[in-house]
């Protein structure tokens, strides 16, 4: 997340004083108007390989029609994929107000829709796209049409498999590598029937540090998420002014983050869910006659930090719930007696929810704190092009000297434009180093040196220092054996930011490793060491095995995504660990069959989640196993058809606790 840092404000009797007053007023102005935190502005080097909208037309002024120019950057940021599903490059808005009349999508020459559509923008208040007043196509509010949109691709299969719309709809499971950043999505004046946003995206994905606006009378919703099937994703830095409806979400798969979002003004919900799995750390909704509905039996809404401010007159309640809540740390301003959920239950009272019945067997009592990664962005001239010290992508050859060289160079920044870079020997990341930045690039071993062994991660981070992000990476080496993609075992805090590893432990963090940040991260196995805290946001693990081996650590997990029989969470001796809110989607029978979560005695974990099962075998029949002690069993929990709901467990659980929990309020779907 980009910060912007407000000075001390001289004399306002000065000069320089009524300067420093005229640009408080003004970021008071943008706060109110917009992010919660002001978004810095980063511009990304022209050499990074990315495709700036501007070489293709563009213009910026806010007067000229940019939809075929941006489109013709669309195209052009295309590349052949393969069987790999990370992002092609990066299509760039400079600062300026893109006109816009018709739906921003990715299609091939012969019109099938792509996924990997990355649209990133200078900062959200300097890049503005706004679609023309009373844009044909979009004044029907009964026949919504996006503004953009992206979409899956289709890796395999047929265009209807699972009741999927692909060829109209561009629906699916292979919406990879999606990305709408730093920018404003202004749906302008008279569209009634303007999606700001219909975003789907798979596995990686994101939608950050954007803003979402609607003028009175105009948007039908700012973002839709809706089409088959969202997520994993993350939303995060996100505000929403106007529309009639905010955030919406649809389908059983596959789980959608939201962080730090601001919600105003919204004429019918700020936010609805329709049986999916919604995951909300701080949130905060104001001005909507309805803050929240979720509409189906099978939908988990997980909500911490949730502030709502119910609108002066209201009689209606906030919240609208026919499946399942988890209200933890909520705080509501505003309810009155008439402001109340549905059945009678006051509004304000934290804890498990099915429909408008508190279930007292379920716990909201997750109590690690919620950190947020640390974030720096440094002046273009600290940056280091690894190319410029010989580097080839995409070439074959041995990248590893060029890229020590840049490393060594005493840049803060070292980046790689797109492309795929071969290495021989494990990357060293210096003290002075601060962020290494891929532009979705990826990484794969070719001749190895004697000393890099498969225990050696292709990144290691080493020693102290100032806080380290990697960023938007990928690390290849399927069909080639196991490999350790980063290993953190200095004291330097590491942030780990869209991340993708294939073939691939993800990270090991040692016993010396510092404190450890994850975010919209798929897909390698995990293994963390040593007390410091690890705090991660939309992760998704896949595969056969222990995909998280926490052996002493804090571990806080914001949206939870798992694949394959496995065993998600192995928790150590004296481990504390919280899920809040997550997919499990066991997918292969489970032969045999793996307990979903491991708690060794003297370790504690606290779970909300759903499972989701379409053939009776594909299931967990044991979903809390420790040692000697109490087990969770499936048949002890609500169904969630064939699978499976947890609104909350401590483990193991108080003594007060009945052994086996109510099934009273199972699904009838």
């Amino acid at each position: 997340m980009k910060r912007a840092s407000v000075a001390v404000m001289p004399c306002a009797g000065s000069p320089m004083g009524r300067l420093g007053l005229v640009l408080v007023l003004v970021l008071a102005l943008l706060l109110s108007l917009g992010l919660s935190r002001p978004a810095a502005a980063e511009e990304l080097p022209p050499d990074s390989n990315i495709v700036n909208v501007r070489n293709f037309g563009a213009r910026g002024d806010g007067i000229h029609d940019d939809t075929g120019a941006i489109r013709a950057a669309i195209a052009a940021a295309r590349t052949q994929h393969g069987t790999v599903f990370w992002p092609a490059r990066i299509v760039y808005f400079p600062a300026g107000t893109y006109r816009i009349t018709d739906t921003l999508a990715s299609r091939d020459a012969q019109g099938l829709y792509q996924h990997s559509m990355s649209l990133v923008g200078e900062s959200a208040y300097s890049v503005r796209l706004r679609l023309a007043d009373k844009a044909a196509g979009f004044g029907n509010a009964q026949q919504p049409k996006a503004m953009i949109f992206t979409s899956s691709g289709l890796r395999a299969g047929s265009p209807t498999a699972g009741g999927k719309d692909y060829i109209n709809k561009g629906e699916g499971n292979d919406a990879y590598g999606n990305y709408i950043e730093d920018l404003t999505i202004d749906v302008g004046s008279g569209n009634p029937g303007a999606v700001a946003l219909d975003y789907i995206a798979s596995n990686v994905g994101a939608v950050r540090r954007v803003r979402l606006v609607a003028p009175p009378g105009s948007g039908h919703t700012a973002l839709s998420m809706e089409r088959r099937w969202p997520g994993p994703l993350l939303v995060s830095d996100v505000s929403i002014d106007g529309f009639a409806r905010g955030v919406a979400v649809r389908h059983r798969e596959y789980g959608v983050t939201l962080q730090r979002l601001v919600l105003r003004g919204q004429t019918e919900v700020a936010i609805r869910n329709e049986g999916n799995v919604v995951s909300m750390h701080d949130v905060t909704i104001s001005g909507s006659p309805l803050a929240l509905a979720n509409t189906a039996p099978e939908g988990l809404v997980v909500a911490q930090q949730l502030n709502v401010t119910v609108p002066a007159g209201s009689t209606g309640g906030w919240l609208a719930n026919q499946g399942y809540v988890l209200l933890g740390q909520a705080a509501l301003q505003g309810v009155t007696a008439s402001s109340r959920l549905a059945g009678g239950l006051a509004a304000a009272t934290a804890g498990a929810y099915f429909g408008a019945q508190r279930l007292s067997n379920f716990s909201a009592a997750a109590t690690l704190p919620a950190l947020a990664a640390p974030v720096w962005t440094p002046q273009q001239a600290r940056w280091a092009n690894v190319v410029r010290y010989g580097a080839k992508p995409d070439s074959g050859e041995d990248a590893t000297p060029a890229i020590r060289a840049a490393m060594a160079s005493g840049a803060e920044v070292v980046y790689f434009p797109s492309g795929k870079y071969v290495i021989s020997d494990a990357i060293e990341v210096p003290q002075q180093v601060r962020r290494v930045v891929g532009m979705f690039s990826s990484f794969t071993i070719g001749r190895r040196a004697a000393r890099f062994t498969p225990e050696t991660g292709m990144f290691r981070v080493t020693g102290t220092g100032e806080p380290l992000s990697i960023e938007r990476v990928a690390l290849d080496n399927a069909g080639r054996g196991p490999q350790l993609g980063v290993e953190h075992v200095g004291a330097r805090t590491l942030v780990l930011q869209d991340l993708i590893t294939y073939g691939v432990q993800a990270v090991l963090r040692g016993a010396s490793g510092g404190r450890l940040f994850i975010e919209n991260t798929c897909c390698g196995s995990m293994r963390f060491q040593g007390s410091a805290g690890i705090w991660a946001r939309q992760l998704d693990t896949e595969g056969p095995n222990v995909r998280i081996a926490n052996q002493s650590a804090p571990l806080w997990i914001l949206g939870l995504k798992t694949e394959q029989n496995a065993t998600i969470i192995e928790n150590g001796a004296g481990a504390r660990t919280e899920v809040l809110g997550g997919l499990l989607y066991v997918v292969n029978a489970p032969v045999p069959a793996l307990p979903a979560f491991i708690n060794q005695p003297s370790g504690r974990m606290f779970l909300a989640y759903a499972e989701s099962a379409y053939l009776a075998d594909r299931v967990y029949a044991v979903h809390i196993s420790q040692p000697g002690g109490p087990t969770l069993r499936a048949a002890q929990l609500p169904a969630r058809t064939l699978a499976r709901m947890v609104p909350g467990v401590t483990w193991p659980p108080p003594p007060a606790v009945p052994a086996t929990t109510s099934t009273s309020q199972e699904s009838t779907r």
